[in-house]
């Protein structure tokens, strides 16, 4: 039989047979001129794309075919395992196009909105307790936590961070929305007394850890947090000196109140 009819017997096509024959999986009929398929050659393509369509690699069945002592058990668990990791991010992909249509955007992009279902149900329960005044601040922090969560390890981190939101947090939250709302009218020192007396408030109601749970955190907070790509960020949603000073003292004080505790427990296991 010629390609083409061997092709559409298998329900492949001759390019891909020709790929086959490039890759040393099919061997190339013998004869001169037109080339002419036999049984054996359909068994084999046959065989060929039965692998490919069980989730086997090309390379691994090049494998098999020039190695008949190759373990083909090993190979079978391999791509079993493959199979099971697009089995894990369709599922991934699926829940993410969920989060899509249950949080659409409410900033009036025709995009949707880009973040984690448990994040969006935290902003919930914050935005309709903020003012007229603190929404617009809202909107723009919620805008930059979608870039944000790029960033490595951001995602993870604020997912440890959700794990205990408790009301006194979420009230906690409010208020801080509140006061950077009014920033913008205050003078740089009562701004400054007032961010104090909230950091009080908030390292008191988060605890020691700022609700940060896995100690390994430790190593990933300070490089999230004071990267110049988040400070960028922050600072070009956020232009009012008095909110740029907020943020970059917030950040300060929240890795220091960190790893301070972390070091005082990390002395405490060592006695």
């Amino acid at each position: 039989m010629r390609i083409k009819e061997l092709a559409d017997l298998v329900g492949t096509t001759p390019r891909a047979i020709r790929h086959y024959h490039h890759e040393g999986l099919l061997d190339v009929p013998r004869n001169s001129g037109i080339r002419h398929y036999s049984l054996d050659h359909a068994v084999r393509l046959v065989r060929i794309r039965h692998l490919t369509e069980s989730g086997m690699s090309l390379a691994t069945i090049r494998e098999l075919v020039h190695d008949p002592n190759l373990g083909l058990e090993d190979e079978i668990r391999l791509a079993e395992e493959a199979i099971d990791e697009q089995i894990a991010e369709l599922h991934r992909q699926k829940a993410r196009l969920r989060e899509l249509r249950e949080h659409p955007s409410s900033d009036g992009d025709p995009l949707p909105y880009a973040v984690p279902e448990k994040l969006a149900q935290f902003y919930a329960q914050i935005g309709s307790r903020l003012s007229e005044e603190a929404q617009p601040y809202f909107q723009k922090e919620k805008q930059a936590m979608e870039v944000a969560l790029r960033i490595p390890f951001v995602s993870r981190l604020v997912d440890d961070w959700l794990r205990d939101i408790t009301p006194e947090r979420i009230s906690a939250t409010v208020d801080i929305y509140h006061l950077f709302a009014r920033l913008p009218r205050m003078e740089p020192e009562a701004a400054r007394l007032e961010f104090d007396e909230h950091m009080s408030r908030l390292h008191s109601v988060f605890g020691p850890n700022w609700g940060i749970r896995q100690r390994d955190w430790r190593g990933v907070v300070r490089p999230v947090l004071m990267t110049p790509g988040v400070m960028s960020l922050l600072t070009s949603a956020y232009q009012h000196p008095n909110q740029r000073e907020f943020i970059r003292l917030f950040l300060e004080q929240a890795v220091e109140i960190f790893e301070s505790n972390v070091s005082r427990e990390t002395r405490g296991e060592a006695s």
